[in-house]
């Protein structure tokens, strides 16, 4: 990044973009866990990341919500961010004004999920202080997840 980072809530636009780079940036296909619905009925309360720089370039996506059935929870759908820009701060500034904004509108906790198998994504949440367990066959036969949760806010917010 040259500049300096520019958060803006998701639009249904957005997904052309995002579905384009999603299977490398994740390096495995996403299939419908990205479909346009999401972007359309939940980009409001998700964020697109870019560098004042250059911000038509998309540098990450955090797709969440507040949930219905539980409105304390926020839950987070996914995140992605492009490999070139990775360790600087782009995924963790996605989830901090993230957590801000749902802790602003009434959520206490988050909620995200993990594959097992994926290591590096569960360091990082445990990094910003999620706590998981391994839920078994949570999508069903053979699924196993790792529930990771946190109490928001990320930061303490001023009162």
């Amino acid at each position: 990044m040259t500049g300096g980072l520019v958060l803006r809530s998701l639009t249904g636009a957005d997904f052309v973009e995002a579905r384009r780079v999603a299977d490398a940036w994740f390096g495995h296909p996403v299939g419908l866990t990205m479909h346009r619905l999401f972007f359309d009925q939940l980009g409001p309360s998700g964020l697109r990341a870019a560098d004042s720089a250059d911000p038509g370039r998309m540098l990450g996506v955090l797709l969440g919500f507040a949930s219905l059935a539980e409105p304390e929870l926020a839950y987070i759908h996914f995140v992605m961010v492009d490999p070139e820009v990775r360790e600087r701060g782009v995924a963790r500034a996605l989830y901090e004004e993230f957590g801000r904004r749902m802790f602003a509108g009434g959520c206490t906790r988050v909620r995200t999920l993990a594959a097992p198998q994926r290591d590096r994504s569960i360091k990082f949440h445990e990094a910003l202080g999620f706590v998981g367990t391994v839920v078994p066959e949570y999508l069903g036969p053979g699924q196993d997840r790792v529930v990771l949760e946190r109490a928001l806010p990320f930061r303490a917010e001023a009162p």
